[in-house]
């Protein structure tokens, strides 16, 4: 979203603290949802002065440090090591971690994104079946570099544990990720070895 001349800085700033603030209290994933609810209660209106979704990020992760260093660390590092488990069950499927337990936003409500590819989507029912694993299948959107809009099946999983969305592109698409709905840019993915890395970089630090 492009901000007109017009736009204030400081009032863009209050939304997306206020954006982030209700996003890690209340549970709420959704970028939008969490702009509208913060204009809502600021008073705010004007098209102008919503942030960007990048910038709620950046609010979101210095809210985290402030209000919830430890618990959302080890949080994240739970999401994570569920991820890696989810990953080499489908190692086949060359998985891929996306969103915010990758970019290390996620908490304990956060869905554990994947991407997988495969030109036979049955294959994994097959898997999954096999691994009694229910789901159930919906669609997901993504945008690319060249304007087109594509829908991809989205299978989602939930348990005790986590909450898990998996989306599968064909296999071709490993190589043209989709834009990131936060900036624009190639959305940002993490095999399994790159994921394990992070894990590793966790322990390092504590």
């Amino acid at each position: 979203m492009k901000h007109s001349d017009n736009s204030n800085p400081r009032i863009r700033q209050r939304l997306a603290v206020e954006a982030a603030r209700i996003m890690s209290e209340e549970s709420i994933s959704d970028f939008h949802a969490a702009k509208c609810k913060a204009a809502k209660r600021l008073g705010i209106t004007g098209e102008q002065n919503m942030p960007r979704n990048i910038e709620i990020e950046l609010a979101l992760k210095e809210y985290q440090a402030i209000f919830r260093a430890e618990q959302q660390t080890t949080e994240l590092g739970s999401l994570r090591k569920t991820a890696v488990d989810i990953m080499s069950l489908l190692r086949d499927f060359l998985p891929r971690l996306v969103g915010p337990v990758l970019r290390g936003t996620a908490d304990h409500y956060s869905a554990i994104n994947i991407h997988l590819f495969t030109d036979s989507s049955q294959t994994l029912d097959w898997l999954l079946i096999e691994h009694h694993i229910p789901f159930t299948i919906d669609e997901r959107e993504y945008h690319f570099n060249d304007g087109e809009l594509k829908r991809y099946p989205l299978y989602l999983i939930e348990d005790e544990e986590a909450k898990v969305e998996l989306t599968v592109f064909p296999e071709k698409g490993v190589r043209q990720a989709p834009k990131s709905p936060l900036d624009g840019k190639p959305i940002q993915r993490a095999s399994i070895a790159e994921v394990q890395e992070l894990l590793q970089q966790e322990v390092s630090v504590r």
